[in-house]
């Protein structure tokens, strides 16, 4: 059995992972083509307190709001925007 990571912040009851069907696994979660730590710096430059844990010792924080799609979204929209010349 593997575990399956994902970003949790204690102080506002979030989590995230891997957005649609990219790997939450070891070590998927960190292959240069999966978003998910890209997703997670983007949080901490923000000044957010997120932090990777994982679904076998924390189980209690699998019941925070998932806002996985919106961090996933406000990713793509920071790297899509096109440089001004």
């Amino acid at each position: 059995m593997a575990a399956y990571y994902f970003a949790a912040c204690d102080k506002t009851k979030e989590r995230f992972e891997s957005p649609l069907d990219f790997s939450i696994k070891s070590p998927g979660c960190f292959h240069p083509e999966n978003p998910f730590p890209g997703m997670f710096v983007m949080k901490l430059a923000y000044g957010y307190k997120f932090f990777l844990t994982n679904d076998y010792i924390e189980t209690d924080r699998l019941s925070y709001k998932d806002i996985t799609e919106d961090v996933y979204a406000q990713y793509l929209e920071t790297f899509s925007k096109k440089k001004s010349s």
